[in-house]
Order: structure tokens, then C-alpha cells, then sequence
């Protein structure tokens, strides 16, 4: 099984911050493929949990909730990570915390901006298709294929065509 994004993120962390640490692994690649996979089944378990916990405003819109939704998924990787990745450096191992790898304070909130405008244009997007304001043919094809990574393509049966349909016409989806 090949190591996933949080085992990438976790070796980086390690080998920067934990360096005495990190030397005494015998298998690295397995300890942080079975770490990496430790982290996402916990992030899974506490985005769940989050999720039942928050209570939706009432009056709450698609792209909003879709938004609320992503920054709960952000606030478990943060909180996973911090517990079992991002240890505290040992002695020695000085820096500003933005080595390459890792992510800075400034760079988390910067991706919880991008989530949630990302989130807001697919919600947005998603209502006007559903409602008719929208079609497929005024999304481009990278456009597209963001709506459907969001969506599933079964969604297009609401608007009465298919990824076969569409590529048959042309599109790159």
C-alpha cells in the first residue's frame, strides 16, 4: 500500500523536527504508511464526530453548508495532526516552522480560505445547475470536472445528460 498524504506529511515533519527520532525507525516507509493511515481513519472518526456535533442554522444555504462541512474537515486534520504528527521538535532542531513540508499557521488559514471559497463557487455552481440559472455548457471543462469530483456523476441525470453524453460531445471530463 503506497503511504498517503498524511504519511508523506508525517515523514517530512519527522525528519526535520525529529531527526534522532526518525533515525531509529528500522522501517520508515512502513512506520509512516501505517501512521499515515492511522491519522486519516482518526481524522474520518473526528470529522464524523464534528459533523454530528454542529448544529446547522436553519436557514442555512447548500454552498454554505458545503463550506461549514470543509472547515470541519480542516479543524479534524488540524487537530489529528497536531496530536500525532507535529510532536515537539527535539533540542536542536531550530527553525521557523515553514520548511518545506510543512505548514505554517499562516498557510493553514490561507487553505481554509481557498476551502471555503472553492466550496462556495461548487455550492453556488451545483444550485444554479439544479435551478436552471447555470448550465453545462457555461462551465468550461476544468470547471466541470471540479463539479463532478464534488458531485457524483449521477447528478448529471438531473440535468439530463452523462459523462458519456458529454464526451461524446467533445467534453474533457
Amino acid at each position: 500500500m503506497p503511504m498517503n498524504r498524511y504519511g508523506m506529511e508525517a515523514r517530512a515533519y519527522w525528519r526535520r523536527w525529529l531527526p534522532k527520532r526518525y533515525a531509529t525507525l528500522p522501517d520508515p516507509i512502513a512506520f509512516f504508511t501505517n501512521l499515515g493511515e492511522q491519522v486519516e481513519q482518526q481524522v474520518g472518526d473526528l470529522w464524523d464526530r464534528l459533523v454530528l456535533d454542529d448544529e446547522a442554522p436553519a436557514d442555512e444555504s447548500h454552498e454554505q453548508r458545503v463550506g461549514r462541512l470543509g472547515l470541519l474537515k480542516a479543524q479534524a486534520e488540524h487537530e489529528v495532526l497536531s496530536e500525532l504528527v507535529r510532536l515537539t521538535p527535539e533540542l536542536g532542531t531550530e527553525g521557523t516552522g515553514e520548511e518545506e513540508g510543512l505548514e505554517s499557521e499562516g498557510e493553514f488559514q490561507a487553505r481554509m480560505r481557498q476551502t471555503e471559497a472553492r466550496t462556495e463557487w461548487l455550492g453556488a455552481t451545483a444550485d444554479g445547475l439544479i435551478d436552471g440559472t447555470t448550465t453545462v455548457d457555461d462551465l468550461d471543462d476544468g470547471q466541470l470536472r471540479q463539479v463532478l469530483d464534488y458531485m457524483t456523476p449521477s447528478f448529471l441525470r438531473l440535468l439530463g445528460t452523462s459523462v458519456e453524453d458529454l464526451r461524446t460531445r467533445g467534453r474533457d471530463v
